[in-house]
């Protein structure tokens, strides 16, 4: 992803997501590959901080996002670029994540947020758009303890599945507010 030509404002929508994980085998992919499904035209990719670059899905989570209707054929992994860093909304899976993203490039940090806080950010837009401005104040907050969500790889299925539940429930959150702000709409 690359940034616009054109300046951005708060006001824009949110038409790109970027999501980080360690492996980009697991976590990161399935909430893409989600995401990607739930909201036609919008910009959405992944990518890991310590990527295994060119490898396909991890079997375990593959099969979890199967079970949602949603493929993984054709899925490579790739290594978080500095450039990649420009979405309008970078969601990591852990704050180690977080920290690393920051490290990279500071000037991400009004961007960039803890998928497990994501529940703040629903309630903090309410009934308005998702925008880039309400990125950028939700960003400010901290997240609370304990919304890391677990790197299930080379774990049990049982671990593949609760990773997975909880990245589809924000997701499907993270979908329905990008879908009431017209995201899929602007984005193509």
């Amino acid at each position: 992803m690359t940034e616009p030509l054109t300046p951005r404002s708060a006001d824009d929508p949110v038409r790109s997501v970027l999501f980080v994980c360690t492996g980009n085998v697991c976590r990161s992919p399935f909430a893409e590959l989600l995401l990607r499904d739930r909201v036609p035209g919008l910009a959405v990719s992944s990518r890991g901080t310590y990527a295994l670059v060119g490898q396909g899905m991890e079997r375990q989570m593959a099969g979890q996002l199967a079970l949602l209707g949603v493929g993984s054929d054709g899925f490579r992994s790739r290594q978080l670029q500095v450039e990649d860093l420009s979405a309008d909304l970078v969601l990591v899976m852990s704050g180690r994540q977080r920290n690393l993203v920051l490290e990279e490039s500071p000037a991400a940090a009004r961007r960039t947020g803890l998928l497990g806080h994501l529940p703040e950010l629903t309630a903090q837009v309410g009934d308005r758009p998702l925008n880039r401005g309400a990125v950028a104040a939700w960003t400010r907050a901290s997240a609370p303890a304990g919304r890391d969500i677990p790197d299930p790889y080379r774990r049990s299925e049982q671990a593949a599945a609760q990773s997975a539940r909880m990245i589809q429930e924000h997701v499907t959150a993270l979908a329905a507010l990008l879908r009431r702000s017209g995201t899929e709409d602007t984005a193509r």
